[in-house]
């Protein structure tokens, strides 16, 4: 089974992500801080890390930099969701493998997720 690792601070969305995920066999790990996330055990990697940018104590663009600076995570796509943020905003600090834009469609977010995980 996949892991994704999802930090999404909207309650409502990280739930029906962490359901959607589950129906199509994902384990899903989810946090709704950049905290409570870097407090996650480091020992486990998941097959994709899925982040949104706008974080009540700080950034997924920040999160998505210190795990491609990561070797232990190298190759392990993030993809970075967004309401406000554009791709070319954020890019050049961290280019994620993929960005989606909220409100997103649950089955182009399932398909941009098989995607990333594919490629690796």
């Amino acid at each position: 089974m996949r892991k994704i690792f999802l930090v999404e601070d909207d309650q409502a969305i990280r739930e029906i992500l962490e359901i959607v995920l589950s129906s199509e066999n994902y384990e899903v790990q989810s946090f709704s801080t950049a905290r409570t996330f870097k407090q996650r055990n480091l020992l486990i990697n998941p097959d994709l890390y899925l982040f949104d940018v706008m974080l009540p104590d700080g950034s997924g663009i920040d999160l998505c930099k210190q795990i491609k600076n990561d070797k232990y995570n190298d190759g392990v796509p993030v993809i970075i969701m967004s309401a406000h943020a554009h791709l070319q905003n954020f890019k050049e600090i961290c280019p994620p493998d993929d960005f989606i834009s909220k409100p997103f469609d649950i089955d182009h977010l399932l398909l941009k997720i098989r995607e990333s995980i594919m490629k690796n």
